[in-house]
């Protein structure tokens, strides 16, 4: 791994777990063990750092969504598993790492932004329109407002967890009730058995697992 990398992978993981204002350039070097002269040669800033970290970090989201719906045989399982990834995904930014970006790093924010509109939106708007187009998800529905409706349910959650009532609910509880709350409102018939099916046989590779 070339070093470059590697000041973005180490300075990433830091950042999650600290908060983006929390690490300094000091903490990444002494973690490293390098001089911040050797940090400087590849980055302008922390600023130039961050936004390089946070293009990084998308442009893996955007292949693991691009996977997901070449892979799925069917729009009822690629809804499934680009849910998973958008769920994955805002979580893996963490509640401190999006209000610090929004707050203090708007071209890293603006990134962010871009690929909620760019990735996460349109796999989502193209899912329900091929649902619709093989029977699976209701016609009268609008793809797009329903994609963005998903998207922002999901990250409302996230951004306001501190409300939920967590010695009741964990995030993972909330955020799949929505779902299927969510996904039965798509579903025509057809898309009700087809999901029903997939359900079954997931508890059951569950339970062969445990």
């Amino acid at each position: 791994m070339e070093v470059r990398d590697k000041i973005i992978e180490k300075a990433g993981e830091l950042m999650l777990q600290y908060g983006v204002r929390t690490v300094t350039m000091d903490d990444i070097s002494r973690d490293l063990g390098i001089s911040k002269k050797t940090i400087y040669q590849y980055f302008k800033d922390k600023k130039d750092l961050i936004n390089q970290i946070t293009d990084s970090f998308l442009s893996m989201e955007r292949d693991r969504f691009g996977s997901v719906e070449t892979e799925c045989v069917d729009s009822v399982h690629s809804l499934m598993l680009i849910s998973q990834c958008l769920r994955e995904s805002m979580k893996d930014m963490k509640l401190n790492v999006l209000n610090d970006l929004q707050k203090f790093y708007p071209e890293a924010w603006k990134m962010y932004e871009s690929f909620k509109k760019d990735t996460m939106l349109c796999s989502i708007t193209r899912v329900i329109i091929r649902g619709q187009e093989e029977g699976y998800f209701r016609k009268e529905l609008d793809p797009e407002l329903m994609a963005y409706v998903r998207i922002e349910q999901v990250q409302a959650v996230i951004l306001n967890q501190h409300s939920l009532p967590r010695e009741k609910y964990t995030l993972t509880e909330v955020q799949m009730q929505l779902f299927d709350h969510f996904a039965h409102g798509l579903f025509t018939i057809e898309g009700h058995q087809l999901f029903n099916q997939y359900t079954k046989e997931k508890l059951k590779q569950n339970e062969t697992l445990n």
